[in-house]
């Protein structure tokens, strides 16, 4: 019961951070060069979260179990968008919308691309698509490398 708690502790956590980052980047957008820096700093914070959680929880499974529980929003309405399921729904246009809105604190890097097309795609949003993986990787690499570390101590005890 106690490894539940913990592991709804965590998703809590950065959910928190998520919904606080998605306002503070969302004001700093009124300040040019403020959103970046926020949103660098939303990134900073995501890895000192996942550090944290990695350090209590021990275990890449249950830390892979808090990053989809996190990203799970960006998740379907990514797979909904990429395969046409929002196509069913009356209100489809405003899935990318809420997409866009869970991106909210990685957009502004967003802004720094070039106009680019791919396949007649505009780069920037394809990658909106890449950030949930990309954010659920940033999360995963401390588990990883918490991980690696026991095994690499473990073997030598």
């Amino acid at each position: 019961m106690r490894r539940g708690i913990k592991i709804f502790a965590a998703i809590v956590r950065i959910y928190i951070l998520q919904l606080t980052a998605i306002l503070a980047v969302w004001l700093a957008m009124y300040f040019p060069g403020l959103d970046v820096a926020m949103a660098a700093l939303y990134l900073w914070l995501v890895w000192v979260e996942a550090r944290q959680s990695a350090a209590q929880m021990g275990s890449l499974v249950k830390q892979a179990a808090i990053a989809v529980a996190w990203q799970l929003p960006g998740l379907l309405m990514g797979f909904s968008l990429l395969t046409g399921l929002d196509r069913l729904t009356e209100f489809a246009y405003y899935f990318v919308f809420m997409l866009e809105l869970w991106q909210t604190p990685v957009l502004p890097w967003l802004s720094l691309l070039p106009p680019w097309t791919l396949n007649g795609w505009p780069v920037y949003y394809i990658m909106i698509f890449v950030l949930v993986v990309v954010l659920l990787g940033i999360y995963l690499l401390p588990a990883m490398i918490l991980g690696g570390r026991r095994r690499k101590h473990g073997a030598t005890i």
